[in-house]
């Protein structure tokens, strides 16, 4: 593996990071957002009485909202940004306007920040909303109903599926000069061993792990569980501050994040000081059977040590198909191989089924008059095609040139 520093970019290590403008997200806050009850930077339960009336010229989103911060009523200004940081970056810090400010509302996790600070020192409390909610809200457009036939719905769902696979790839290959592949993989399995619940969580921990020690070996292979599980506020004397606030509501045992860390904890030692990414790319080159492959890449237990439980098999198949092949293909390229491997890896995702498709899968082919017995509805691709569609179109108010809608229209056919 290079010995590279890269530990300052971690900060900007955002794959799955999709632009959605101010105006959007100032839109759903006002629209549907605002009801919900939430929790304040410092870990406070948060409700808002009123949203407040949205601003279209300069100085603060929303004015005259209403709020209530633990058992203490706010009354003044609110504002919306992408980051934390951009509070900052648009020198709302120095800027009388925003003295009234009683709320700082992003929808990127926001790392150790709890709030931000106005022109007086005043700190305005911060209100975390993942992103994932603006998108699963219905747009202000209707989708049409759908009337072409079902092989040219799916059809397109693949085709705009193996866009967010070659999106993927991309990343993968360009970020390849700032981060070792081994770390990229490590995130897309992190993050998988979240699941719904805790994903957020498990990349807050993938963020503050000491990757570069990981890397050039300046960490001990037996203290990496130790260091884990430190980090993610598990120990009596935790370092991690402020603590990662785990989610066990509506979480199953197999998926609790002690069970998933002492799991991580098991793989980053079996690769400890080998190139884990180059490994499984010579194993699939010598075997062609990949399934008895990706299984073998999973497990981790050796004699004598504690039982070390892999993810089920639904999440060890979501781990190879969104990161594994992807990050496959990404180091194909930068070796620039022939293409057999490249038939094959997209041959594999070409055929893939989930167990069950996704609930917003479902909705989505429920939308569009596809019976639920159809079983190209649990084709992997096409879930990729419908996450697609709904992150570049729907979720962006561009119905009208939306690849399935206007098939709907009768165009296309």
């Amino acid at each position: 593996m290079k010995e590279k520093t890269f530990q300052c970019y971690l900060e900007l290590f955002e794959p799955r990071e999709l632009y959605v403008s101010e105006q959007r997200l100032q839109e759903a806050w006002i629209n549907a957002l605002w009801k919900k009850a939430r929790v304040s930077g410092d870990g406070l339960p948060l409700r808002v009485i009123c949203p407040g009336r949205q601003n279209k010229s300069d100085g603060p989103d929303f004015s005259d909202a209403r709020v209530f911060i633990g058992e203490r009523l706010f009354e003044g200004d609110i504002e919306v940004h992408r980051h934390a940081g951009d509070w900052y970056a648009h020198g709302h810090q120095h800027d009388v306007r925003y003295q009234n400010c009683i709320l700082h509302v992003v929808f990127h996790p926001p790392g150790g920040d709890i709030c931000v600070r106005d022109k007086s020192g005043r700190p305005i409390p911060l209100c975390y909303i993942e992103l994932e909610e603006v998108f699963s809200l219905e747009p202000r457009e209707s989708c049409l109903e759908f009337t072409a036939s079902p092989e040219s719905y799916f059809a397109v769902l693949r085709e705009q599926g193996w866009r967010r696979v070659d999106q993927k790839i991309r990343y993968f290959y360009r970020q390849h000069d700032r981060f070792p592949y081994d770390v990229m993989m490590f995130w897309g399995i992190f993050k998988a061993c979240g699941y719904r619940f805790n994903e957020e969580n498990m990349i807050r921990l993938f963020m503050i792990f000491p990757w570069e020690d990981y890397v050039q070996k300046r960490i001990k292979r037996s203290l990496i569980r130790d260091r884990l599980f430190d980090l993610a506020g598990f120990t009596k004397d935790s370092s991690s501050a402020p603590p990662i606030r785990w989610n066990y509501s509506g979480t199953r045992p197999a998926h609790y994040p002690e069970r998933r860390i002492v799991w991580l904890s098991a793989l980053l030692q079996k690769f400890y000081g080998i190139p884990a990414a180059e490994t499984l790319y010579e194993m699939l080159d010598r075997d062609s059977r990949w399934d008895r492959i990706f299984y073998r890449f999973f497990y981790t237990n050796t004699p004598g040590e504690e039982k070390a439980y892999p993810p089920g098999p639904g999440i060890r198949k979501e781990i190879v198909l969104n990161t594994l092949l992807p990050l496959m293909e990404a180091v194909r390229l930068d070796k620039n191989e022939g293409s057999d491997k490249a038939a094959m890896i997209r041959r594999y995702m070409e055929n893939a089924t989930l167990p069950q498709a996704y609930g917003m899968a479902e909705k989505f082919h429920r939308r569009h008059g596809i019976p639920g017995n159809d079983r190209r509805s649990r084709n992997w691709l096409c879930a990729q095609g419908i996450l697609f569609t709904r992150d570049y179109f729907c979720s962006q108010e561009l119905i009208h040139c939306c690849p399935v809608c206007t098939l709907a229209r009768g165009k296309g056919q």
